[in-house]
Formats: structure tokens, C-alpha cells, sequence
């Protein structure tokens, strides 16, 4: 018999996309890109604003107390290749419940689809659960078997990290059990430190006004939080019509450059069924009035 999830990544997707819509209300704007396509600027809302992409994963349940994260290293290897700002996030949760969540929270007096909510109580609240690492930092931690595998080939999985609840606390090994565990970011957190415009390594993409962008060919980060902080008070005073609109994308020295042409679709996942392709990436646009904390 398979292994069993502790929870769909579908609910995942879902409540991640309840989180999103309730946080930021209209400042939002989210879509979920078909399976071997990649990001079109065309998308995009024509207004100012920052683009990430979330790929959300589930734990398996591989024992009493154990869960493993597990993760295909064709897809990671995939977007490995990708420049930096096409990067994903890696969300899933840190568990701290025994088996599948729905007998879990049930047991707990919670019904599992309160989870998406804050009512359901401290602890058991999914925002409460949720992590965030970067594509850099999901390689890092695999990257003996992601260098082996060197393919886009889907099906071969790997665990990223187990979380060993028999222990108290809860013991986290990372890799095969000799990776430097990486540098966590709770799921709260990350949209809080987004709004600040994250840290220089994160993947996103930045949509300008092109007038503010002019005889600029590459743009450092603090400057961009100045442009930002500009299209966001011109937005909120209702001056923010503006006919054309630049994207720009970070390298990995912090440096932003307008992109042209991101409308690329990829083919599908090498040697991979349908059912082995293990997708399931959402798009967020955060517009800068979102963006309340960038100054």
C-alpha cells in the first residue's frame, strides 16, 4: 500500500489561496499556470506591483510520529534552470500532529475545515503550520542527489526534511540526515517580509511604471523599494494611470534588470505520466499598495 499524505496539497493550494485573497483583499491577484507553462508576462494586471510563485507540498506519513517531506527532483532541477526571479517558493507544513490531519484535528475538537481560519484556535490554524524556503535553499539541502539526477526527468522523489514527533521537540532531519538545516520562514512571516520587499536572495519579479524606469539599465535593490514606495503613493492618491509598463527581474548580486519576453512554455516533464507530475504552483501579484510597509 502507498504511503499516505497528511493532508491533499489541493486543500493546500486552496487555503494558501484563502490566505492570500483575505490578507490583501483586492491588492491580489492569483492564477495557476497549466502544467508545463511557465510564466507570461501578459498576465500580469497593468499596475504597479511584485510577482512570486508558490509551490505548495504536502507531508507523507512514512510512520507513527514520522513525516517526510518528499520532493521530485526533476521538477526542483527544472527550476533550478529557470533565472532567478521565475523561482519558486516551496510551502508545506511542519506538522505537529500524528497521521493525517483530518483524524488529528477531529480528535482535538476541530473540525479540519476550520483549519483554513484563524478561528480554529492557536496551533491549528493553517498559517500557523506553514513554511517557506526558496528554490536555492531546497537544492542546497539536496543537492548530492539533485547533482546525480541532473535531468528534468520526473518520477524519482527525495526527502527534503522528516519531522520526528516521538521526540520532544520535534526532531527535523534535513536531506539524506547530513544537510545544514536551512533557514526557515514561517508562512506569516513571509508575507510580512515580502511587503518589506523580502530578502535580496528571494525570487520575485517587479512591475514598474516605465516612465520611473528611464535611461536605467540595471536598478539596485534599495532603489527599487524607492520606486515602489512612488508607484504606491500615486496609486493611493488615484494618479496611477500610466500606458506602459516595465518588468524586472533580480540577479543573484541583488541587481534588478527589465526582462522582455517571459511568455516561454516549457514542454512537459520529461518520461513523466500525468499522474506522476507533481505540479502544484500558484502565481501571487501583490499591487504596491499591498506593499504598506516598503519605506
Amino acid at each position: 500500500m502507498a504511503p499516505s499524505v497528511s493532508i491533499p496539497e489541493k486543500t493546500l493550494e486552496h487555503w494558501a489561496s484563502q490566505y492570500v485573497t483575505y490578507r490583501y483583499r483586492s491588492k491580489a491577484a492569483l492564477w495557476w499556470p497549466a502544467r508545463g507553462e511557465d510564466l507570461d508576462v501578459r498576465w500580469l494586471p497593468t499596475k504597479p506591483g511584485k510577482v512570486v510563485q508558490l509551490e505548495l507540498k504536502t507531508t507523507t506519513i512514512v510512520g507513527a510520529g514520522l513525516h517526510d517531506v518528499l520532493i521530485d527532483l526533476g521538477q526542483l532541477w527544472e527550476y533550478c534552470q529557470r533565472p532567478l526571479g521565475l523561482q519558486p517558493f516551496y510551502v508545506f507544513p511542519s506538522p505537529h500532529w500524528d497521521g493525517e490531519l483530518n483524524a488529528a484535528a477531529k480528535a482535538n475538537g476541530h473540525p479540519v475545515t476550520e483549519l483554513a481560519f484563524a478561528r480554529s484556535g492557536s496551533g491549528w490554524w493553517f498559517a500557523d503550520w506553514m513554511v517557506v524556503l526558496t528554490t536555492a535553499q531546497v537544492a542546497d539541502t539536496l543537492r548530492p542527489e539533485l547533482t546525480a539526477h541532473s535531468s528534468s526527468t520526473r518520477g524519482k522523489r527525495k526527502r527534503l526534511v522528516q519531522f520526528n514527533l516521538n521526540h520532544s521537540p520535534t526532531t527535523l532531519t534535513w536531506g539524506a540526515g547530513g544537510a545544514t538545516p536551512p533557514d526557515v520562514t514561517r508562512w506569516r512571516d513571509f508575507w510580512s517580509r515580502l511587503e518589506l520587499c523580502g530578502r535580496p536572495e528571494w525570487p520575485q519579479m517587479i512591475v514598474l511604471p516605465a516612465y520611473l524606469t528611464q535611461n536605467l539599465e540595471t536598478i539596485p535593490r534599495p532603489r527599487i523599494i524607492e520606486l515602489l514606495s512612488v508607484a504606491r503613493d500615486m496609486m493611493q492618491a488615484e494618479r496611477g494611470h500610466y500606458d506602459e509598463f516595465v518588468t524586472l527581474m533580480p540577479d543573484v548580486s541583488g541587481l534588478y534588470q527589465i526582462v522582455h519576453g517571459l511568455a516561454a512554455n516549457h514542454s512537459d516533464p520529461e518520461n513523466a505520466p500525468a499522474s506522476q507530475v507533481d505540479d502544484h504552483r500558484q502565481v501571487v501579484f501583490l499591487d504596491a499598495r499591498a506593499l504598506l510597509r516598503t519605506t
